[in-house]
């Protein structure tokens, strides 16, 4: 790809997971200011290169930006749009991901969403086990975690380590400067979305939304678990990702992820033990964070007893 051709994205949602970088994805899709590729994590600046034991869906996910002409190509109808964005939540978490995206953009806008860390992890949690990817107790899987030697993004969950936002938020800060990095709380954007729409629009230099995009009240990537695993499992391999995205129309897609025939919504409930290990480990990682940002965060602490 010759590089007077090649377009970079301007703005990064670099994370937490499970804080609502989904949200902030589906509502900026719909500004006509925006471009967003149809993959929404590339996580080019930080995974390039994904193990061989990953199952084909995630090595989909992970591998398809392994280089860079791969990761330029899903920008390639980008130009002429004034916010192009890349929502990878790896790049918080990654130690070297906002220096090696300051090389290609330097005046990049950062947009961090942060939500109370045992929640957070909670909601990974549940996520991970309605796909069948862990079978213990959360209390357990937090244990399991800990003890782990070289934990990284593809040998651990990172329950703990993805709630550590204070060195984390600090790299973006020091790398971009504070006025190149917006901070938003999930609570927030549930409570306000019209407001914290605001400040996006603002932070990335476009206009405000039309009056004619509506937002519907709805959480987008959701807790489901699927009512008939071994269903899901057999249908899950047989047709990859990258497959039903191919041969399926959206609106068929969208059925197989949300349908109420096929997944429940019913949440198990956060117990106190696995509540009381975390607040301990997060409380001093919340003062740090507060003093970073010169401001009380009460939502981060939700949960907390």
């Amino acid at each position: 790809m010759r590089e007077e051709s090649v377009v970079w994205p301007n703005f990064f949602i670099v994370g937490a997971p499970k804080c609502g970088t989904s949200s902030l994805y589906v509502y900026l899709s719909a500004h006509p200011q925006v471009f967003f590729p149809v993959l929404k994590e590339p996580h080019f600046f930080s995974l390039a290169s994904a193990p061989e034991y990953l199952n084909r869906d995630h090595r989909w996910f992970y591998r398809c930006c392994g280089n860079r002409d791969e990761y330029n190509r899903i920008y390639e109808s980008a130009r002429g749009f004034p916010a192009i964005g890349d929502g990878s939540t790896s790049y918080l978490w990654d130690k070297d991901a906002a220096k090696r995206i300051y090389a290609v953009t330097p005046d990049a806008k950062i947009v961090i969403i942060l939500r109370d860390p045992i929640l957070r992890a909670h909601s990974h949690y549940l996520a991970n086990h309605a796909a069948d990817m862990n079978k213990a107790s959360f209390m357990q899987e937090i244990r399991d975690d800990l003890a782990m030697e070289n934990r990284d993004w593809w040998n651990s969950h990172l329950y703990v380590d993805l709630g550590m936002y204070c060195d984390q938020i600090r790299r973006y800060l020091d790398t971009f400067g504070r006025d190149n990095v917006l901070i938003l709380v999930t609570e927030d954007l549930n409570e306000r979305h019209k407001e914290v729409l605001s400040k996006l629009t603002q932070h990335l230099g476009i206009d405000p939304f039309p009056e004619t995009v509506e937002f519907a009240e709805t959480v987008h990537n959701p807790y489901r678990a699927p009512r008939a695993k071994g269903l899901y499992h057999v249908v899950k391999n047989a047709f990859s990702f990258r497959l039903r995205t191919a041969l399926l129309p959206e609106s068929v897609n969208g059925w197989l992820r949300n349908s109420k025939l096929l997944y429940s919504n019913d949440k198990p409930i956060l117990e106190d033990e696995p509540r009381r290990l975390l607040q301990e480990i997060f409380e001093p990682e919340m003062r740090c964070v507060e003093k970073l940002l010169s401001r009380e965060l009460p939502a981060l602490r939700k949960s907390w007893k």
